[in-house]
């Protein structure tokens, strides 16, 4: 009982440290609030928004399901799910965290899967999508889309190895998935409205971890701001992208090495948003992080050997005065696609008025 006072109390103490430390670093809260601004406007929504996008109207209008049916197939003799969970298997792989989770949530609210078919499949289907890999890492940094294509592959290769393992003494349990039918339109409304909730979402982690990590290297501790490598791998295990970025002011082959973990691991932000997602089970945070670092591992490994084959210089790479350089895209575009994004949920609810309307004339 005295140690678990003395517990509330050093917990207090650092809260209370944490509160004064942040009202005297207003101005490098702001500055990392800008900088967190510009990745979400300039990086995160021009690569991601619109693939969110049209990758959840292909679920609802089940527009690849006759294609994904040898992916079903092999889902269900490699990884031991119902085929007909496949589709979410195929959309967790290619939309990236944390569309895996909130497809496995869904499930698990609907009764359709136990939680512990949801636990396991959380272990490989939680991965960085294309878009992010290609978009928002591999064109501004080697501005060609061959450097994201190699981690995506490397990702891919990891996804169905540890969908394999994992696999090793479950059951097959056999699922009835009723998905509900949409019409084009509602199904393009539903997507831009999710796509707009999940966006804001990522986008807020980014500028929250965004803050975190500037106080961090505000303290610097162990000389952080000097040493290219730890840095990065600091911003990385907080925040992604922050830590791609920091990247930059490396010149050699770790450069690759970096990004290829930083991106298989996901970093804080990333995990915290899957946890909050799946609070309604019980993840083992043990289990969640060993089989994560396996998936690391391997990422690593095989991407090392992709990149290996198509020796692509290290030059590519280098990007020359890069202080300035976080803008990669023109915001008006991101702006733009947000207002766009209001108008439509705007005009969802007049449509559902006017319709409310006309029933109670009739």
């Amino acid at each position: 009982m005295l140690k678990l006072k003395k517990l509330k109390y050093l917990i207090s103490l650092v809260a209370l440290f944490v509160i004064i430390y942040t009202l005297t670093s207003s101005k490098i809260l702001s500055k990392a609030l800008i900088e967190g601004l510009k990745i979400c406007t300039n990086i995160l929504i021009p690569s991601m928004f619109v693939f969110l996008i049209i990758s959840e109207f292909f679920y609802k209008t089940r527009a690849l399901n006759l294609i994904l049916k040898p992916f079903n197939f092999l889902c269900e003799k490699f990884f031991k799910i119902d085929r007909n969970l496949g589709p979410v298997i195929f959309y967790s792989l290619i939309c990236g965290y944390p569309s895996g989770a909130n497809l496995i949530a869904n499930l698990l609210k609907e009764n359709v899967i136990s939680k512990e078919t949801a636990n396991r499949m959380l272990y490989f289907c939680i991965n960085s999508g294309p878009a992010f890999l290609i978009g928002g890492i591999s064109i501004p940094l080697s501005n060609n889309i061959t450097f994201g294509l190699i981690l995506f592959i490397s990702q891919t290769i990891s996804f169905f190895v540890i969908g394999i393992l994992t696999s090793f003494g479950a059951k097959l349990e056999k699922v009835n998935v009723k998905q509900k039918t949409f019409t084009i339109s509602s199904a393009l409304v539903s997507s831009v409205k999710n796509s707009v909730r999940n966006m804001a979402i990522i986008c807020g982690f980014t500028l929250f971890f965004s803050a975190i990590i500037s106080l961090i290297f505000s303290l610097d501790f162990l000389n952080i701001n000097y040493n290219f490598y730890l840095k990065p791998i600091v911003a990385g295990f907080f925040e992604i992208t922050n830590g791609v970025m920091q990247t930059m002011q490396i010149n050699n082959i770790n450069i690759f090495l970096l990004i290829t973990f930083l991106t298989s691991f996901g970093g804080l932000c990333v995990h915290f948003q899957i946890f909050t997602i799946m609070s309604q089970i019980k993840i083992s945070i043990k289990k969640f992080y060993l089989w994560r670092i396996l998936y690391c591992l391997i990422n690593l490994t095989a991407a090392t050997f992709l990149f290996s084959k198509l020796t692509i210089p290290i030059s590519t790479f280098l990007i020359k005065d890069t202080k300035n350089k976080v803008i990669i895209h023109s915001p008006i575009i991101s702006i733009c696609l947000i207002v766009l994004s209001i108008s439509l949920l705007c005009c969802e609810k007049k449509i559902i008025i006017i319709r409310r309307k006309l029933k109670h004339k009739l």
